[in-house]
């Protein structure tokens, strides 16, 4: 058998308490804390469809019914944070501009028809029995033709820029959510993050269960208040 000197044991254990300490920090670097907080707290809700719970912190679900039960959840990497400014004020903006150039063309239409009553009824009569209009009819026609056409250019550039609002509204709007204070994202200046969590779990379904790697998109924001930074939370949007 081979014995070691005394310093000889001292380097094999500094070598192997390095090691273990290594393995540790790398463990960290992959993922946790957070993190693997909020993975263990939506797999867990999900697990008794725990609406109420998930409410709070997702917009995507696992169901237990058609995904399965996650078990041995953890977290194998983190990707870096990536920032984008949120363009709630800018938008609105924009929907305020399309709604009152939307409110000024109803009201040029209303005065032509008002104007043009009798010419119009006769004009829709003709078009609705598919025959021609007469001859005194066709400028009022033509007119009233462009008008319907500008009318429904406008209703859909109002519709796409209020789903824009939305589009954008809706994650701040549930990163901030506190009904006990509440807060109108579109009041302030922010910037909203995100972050793609790959984990590892046991998914149990159908009485079988294998190994599976999953990633979870988690987003926040974070507003510029007059009293201060508005922190949200982060909110699950996205699993793949």
């Amino acid at each position: 058998m081979i014995k070691l000197s005394r310093s000889a044991v001292r380097q094999t254990l500094v070598f192997g308490i390095t090691l273990l300490l290594g393995g540790g920090l790398l463990t960290a670097c992959g993922g946790g804390g957070e993190e693997q907080d909020i993975v263990q707290a939506f797999f867990q809700a999900s697990r008794f469809n725990d609406r109420t719970t998930l409410g709070n912190m997702t917009m995507v679900y696992f169901d237990p019914a058609e995904d399965g039960i996650a078990s041995r959840v953890s977290v194998a990497n983190v990707s870096e944070e990536r920032r984008r400014s949120l363009r709630i004020r800018e938008l609105q903006s924009q929907l305020e501009g399309l709604q009152a150039e939307e409110q000024g063309f109803f009201d040029e239409k209303k005065l032509y028809q008002d104007e043009n009553a009798d010419a119009i009824l006769r004009v829709m009569a003709a078009e609705q029995d598919e025959e021609d209009v007469a001859r005194g009819d066709e400028e009022v026609q033509e007119a009233w033709t462009e008008f319907v056409d500008r009318e429904q250019a406008q209703a859909a550039a109002v519709s796409e820029a209020l789903l824009a609002v939305r589009a954008e509204s809706q994650l701040a709007s549930a990163s901030v959510y506190d009904p006990s204070n509440p807060v109108s994202p579109g009041d302030f200046e922010g910037e909203q993050m995100s972050k793609d969590v790959t984990v590892t779990a046991t998914v149990t379904k159908d009485g079988n269960s294998s190994e599976e790697t999953m990633v979870l998109t988690i987003e926040k924001v974070e507003l510029q208040g007059p009293e201060g930074l508005i922190e949200g939370r982060w909110i699950i949007t996205a699993i793949e």
